[in-house]
């Protein structure tokens, strides 16, 4: 843990402060929360304010608002909740285990090892609510099954809210209620596990209930609109493909823990020596999986499954079904890969290599592209959010793969979108370069004819590629291209 920790810190210090989040999806979940710290909660997908639309639950972005209400900066305020959420796993993570009977000199490190992953290390530079979802599901877990009986209606309420606002925090997370009262009904525990179920039902259908009342009836509407991320037949049948290249990225810090868990929860079954811990992992895994079967889906859906992975291997060992003497060398192991991913070692992929191959993404450049090229009155689209937020601004567009959605399957918000660009609506377009920009450069520029050609024809994302009929690349500050109207002055 302490290895995992002074490696997060190292990357942290190189990576902020002066920095943005490194992914789009992180500057949007900033953007919801600007929104909302400025009186917006739930955009419609086509407005007055511009594009809106998502499917994300509100407690993470929520949280994230009032931070900033309370004067914090927004990406300060998004680096402390994410630190937060993943103290919170870890001690959610510590709860189970001793739930589960694991002595407290196994359960420390072991929920240590939350700090210890690739998942951790990326979320230095990222923004999700995997980390505070996975947390409030655990916690019900460990507090359904931990501690004494004669306490066990509070129990109940308590396990019952965690699930409630893990759903709260991602929608899937509130399934994580089912595996736990259905171990207490096999248990003879039917009573508590009936409670259980409906009561957390009842609560989180009032709880959207409200959440549909206060944003004026959006919630619901984006919800429907986006929920599937246009998921086809196709994404379902690449769904177990998909989760096993991600495992296959992340091999020591999840996929030999899943391997690991998986053997142990079928010996447990085949023995039926069940308890409520494989149930919890099995869960895990399904819903892991489903995830996986909507398009666009990374890596930081593992999170579940790494928790849920380590939390068998902390029962097997207080089992005594894991030897101590193949799990020290084993950790050991996974500690020494940490602290050279982390220092880094030539050779080795580690996330503090890819950010310096990418560079950091310095707040000044949103500043000066403020300067140079958004000049006050200005209409400008960025599919990056961040370009608005930073210069507290209400951004136009908000969510970059929800657009591309409606483009896709012709809502009046895409054809709103296609419209806009046919009379050169904006006047300058903001997107995301790519390698085929070395590094930034302006119109004129030597081999910049080309290098856009390249651009142009490494774009796959249609939102992106409808630009190309209407407006010309003008510049590159990376990580942004900026466009302009074709033949326009500007």
């Amino acid at each position: 843990m302490l290895v995992a920790l002074a490696g997060a810190a190292r990357l942290m210090l190189w990576f902020w402060p002066g920095s943005f989040f490194v992914g789009i999806k992180s500057n949007i979940w900033t953007a919801l929360a600007w929104n909302l710290a400025h009186g917006e909660f739930y955009r419609p997908a086509l407005g007055p304010a511009g594009y809106g639309g998502t499917r994300w639950m509100p407690l993470f972005f929520v949280t994230h608002g009032l931070l900033i209400r309370a004067h914090i900066d927004p990406i300060h305020a998004g680096v402390l909740l994410m630190q937060t959420s993943v103290a919170a796993a870890a001690l959610a993570l510590f709860a189970a285990l001793r739930a589960g009977g694991v002595p407290i000199r196994l359960a420390v490190p072991l929920a240590g090892t939350t700090w210890g992953t690739v998942l951790y290390q990326q979320s230095t530079a990222e923004l999700n609510a995997d980390f505070l979802a996975a947390a409030f599901a655990m916690a019900g877990a460990g507090v359904a099954f931990g501690g004494s009986q004669s306490k066990g209606r509070m129990r109940l309420v308590i396990a019952g809210a965690a699930c409630v606002l893990a759903g709260l925090t991602k929608v899937t997370a509130v399934l994580f209620v089912v595996p736990i009262a259905v171990w207490m009904w096999s248990a003879g525990r039917r009573a508590q596990g009936v409670q259980l179920a409906i009561g957390s039902g009842a609560c989180f259908a009032l709880a959207i209930a409200t959440i549909q009342s206060l944003s004026a009836g959006r919630f619901l509407e984006s919800f429907r609109a986006t929920m599937t991320a246009g998921m086809t037949a196709a994404d379902v049948r690449d769904a177990l493909p998909n989760l096993g290249w991600q495992l296959m990225n992340k091999p020591f810090d999840v996929a030999i823990p899943f391997a690991v868990a998986c053997w142990f929860s079928f010996r447990w079954a085949w023995r039926r020596q069940q308890s409520w811990v494989g149930a919890y992992f099995l869960a895990a895994a399904l819903v892991t999986l489903a995830i996986f079967a909507t398009p666009g889906t990374v890596s930081n859906h593992l999170v579940d499954l790494q928790m849920a992975s380590t939390l068998v291997i902390g029962v097997a060992l207080a089992r005594g079904e894991i030897p101590a003497r193949a799990a020290i060398p084993a950790y050991a192991a996974l500690a020494a890969i940490v602290a050279a991913m982390s220092w880094p070692v030539r050779g080795i992929p580690s996330v503090l290599a890819t950010f310096r191959k990418d560079g950091p993404r310095q707040r000044e450049v949103v500043r000066a592209i403020h300067d140079e090229f958004l000049p006050p009155g200005t209409r400008y689209l960025s599919i990056d959010p961040i370009i608005p937020v930073l210069n507290d601004e209400r951004p136009f567009l908000l969510d970059f793969f929800n657009l591309q959605l409606f483009l896709r399957e012709g809502t009046p918000a895409g054809r709103d979108l296609e419209e806009r660009v046919r009379r050169r609506f904006f006047q300058v377009v903001v997107l995301r370069d790519s390698s085929e920009f070395p590094h930034d450069m302006n119109a004129g520029d030597p081999a910049f004819a080309d290098a856009c050609t390249r651009y142009w024809a490494s774009q796959r994302e249609a939102l992106v590629r409808v630009f190309q009929s209407a407006y010309e690349i003008r510049a590159v500050r990376k990580p942004f291209v900026i466009l302009t109207p074709s033949h326009d002055e500007f």
